[in-house]
């Protein structure tokens, strides 16, 4: 059973202007992927490695289960995972659904066309850095010699898994880092415990003040991948919801509903560490973008492009509690922190590394030429809505007091509107759009069905 469903469009406008009006309910035929919506609009699946290779029926679980990265330590640690401030409750690797083992099926129940199958024409999936290289990097350089050092095991997985997808119809996108870091260079319940010592053990992962470590890094492991799977994939996002699921959820505020290592909240939180690891993480997608654009040379699917590198990010729709104008301006304040201060970085090299700059005044941040321009597509993640409302002085100490808001009702996407709002708005960015996620928890089929029209519909006007 697959892990994690999204629908996946491709939006070829830019999203900047109000899209000609639509039928209402709109209509796709999932056996093309296409129905009434415009080219080049797809169906597709997601997952995300860690989230579902684990949990193999029949196959040794030391074999399925990747032991090397620092989510299995965050959710293997006794010590964390029975603090109530960072888990609910939980759950072990072996309840994951086993695509390590199941891909086959899984990939045939995605791409098949028959009643009970997806019709998917775009399959989604990340590659974990901690299978590739269970150990440390750091002074490797040629390819040959990474290569000698990557897990044949893991580099036949993926192999296979593209092959598969290839087979049957399906164009692979792939997620260079969905959330997980190699163990030997972010210890996650070491940084928790004491992060100072994290840091001098050289493990802080993307908060290691020494920045250069990790981006360099990431960067020889995104041109490695480009070089090693290049023949098979052109479109690839160099992270995913870098700011809300690890800045945000790993430094400042963790949480049950929430949380990532290594887990720092409340009067523990690192208001440092998190300035650090938005900068690292701008830095390494640029990093990133460049080694994948001069090792992925083959172009897989005959466009004429042999590497489309992307981000996918986190939006959310965020609106003034009243009509109050200090709440509307706690709505554009909130809009900036969660959007704008790092995908300013990402699309324009305009970084805002102290949180401070004046968010109504883009002069106030000088572009980095080095950042610039290295973005050719941006995936959209949205699920959920909230209400802003102004705090008068900011309840949130870790940014610029000119900041004011509080973020009140959050809640669920059950209705799909707020994501035409969303795309309009990621336009901004100048560079064509992917839903890459979205969801609605719901048990009532009917209602889960129109559900998903309404979300096409709602992809639909936005194109």
């Amino acid at each position: 059973m697959l892990g994690i469903l999204a629908v996946l469009a491709t939006v070829v406008a830019g999203c900047s202007q109000p899209a000609a009006s639509s039928p209402d309910g709109a209509t796709a035929d999932a056996s093309s992927g296409q129905g009434s919506l415009p080219l080049p609009f797809a169906f597709g699946t997601a997952i995300a490695g860690f989230q579902v290779d684990m949990g193999c029926p029949t196959l040794p679980a030391a074999y399925c289960e990747d032991a090397n990265s620092d989510w299995y330590q965050y959710i293997t640690t006794n010590r964390l995972i029975k603090n109530p401030l960072l888990f609910e409750s939980g759950n072990p690797p072996s309840s994951g659904p086993g695509f390590y083992e199941l891909y086959q099926d899984d990939i045939a129940r995605a791409g098949g066309s028959a009643a009970g199958q997806l019709g998917s024409k775009v399959f989604r999936l990340s590659i974990e850095w901690s299978r590739i290289f269970p150990t440390s990097t750091v002074g490797v350089t040629s390819f040959s010699d990474l290569h000698a050092l990557a897990d044949p095991t893991a580099l036949a997985f993926y192999h296979s898994v593209f092959d598969a997808l290839r087979s049957r119809g399906m164009r692979p996108s792939v997620t260079i880092n969905h959330y997980t870091l190699p163990l030997w260079i972010h210890d996650g319940n070491m940084c928790n415990q004491n992060f100072d010592s994290c840091v001098a053990a050289q493990k802080a992962g993307w908060a290691d003040p020494d920045r250069t470590r990790i981006v360099g890094e990431f960067g020889k492991y995104a041109g490695f991948v480009g070089k090693e799977f290049g023949g098979e994939v052109d479109e690839w996002a160099t992270l995913n919801e870098p700011f809300s699921a690890v800045v945000v959820s790993g430094y400042l505020v963790a949480s049950p509903a929430r949380s990532s290592p290594p887990g720092l909240s409340g009067p523990w939180m690192n208001v440092t560490a998190a300035k650090t690891a938005t900068l690292a993480m701008i830095e390494g997608h640029a990093a990133a973008y460049d080694a994948l654009k001069a090792n992925d040379l083959v172009d897989a699917d005959g466009d004429g492009t042999a590497a489309r590198v992307g981000i996918v990010y986190a939006f959310t729709q965020i609106d003034p509690l009243t009509s109050d104008a200090r709440d509307a301006k706690a709505a554009l304040d909130a809009d900036y922190f969660f959007h704008d201060m790092m995908l300013d970085g990402i699309a324009f090299g305009q970084v805002d590394a102290n949180w401070d700059a004046d968010h109504t005044d883009p002069m106030s941040r000088p572009i980095r030429a080095d950042l610039a321009h290295r973005l050719d597509w941006l995936g959209v993640n949205y699920y959920f809505e909230f209400k802003a409302q102004s705090t008068l002085v900011t309840g949130l100490p870790f940014i610029s007091p000119d900041i004011d808001f509080n973020m009140l009702q959050s809640f669920n996407t059950e209705d799909p509107s707020g994501l035409y709002n969303v795309l309009m708005r990621a336009g901004r960015f100048g560079v064509p759009l992917t839903v890459t996620e979205t969801g609605y928890v719901q048990d009532d089929a009917h209602k889960a069905a129109a559900w998903t029209v309404a979300t096409v519909h709602a992809t639909q006007q936005a194109i």
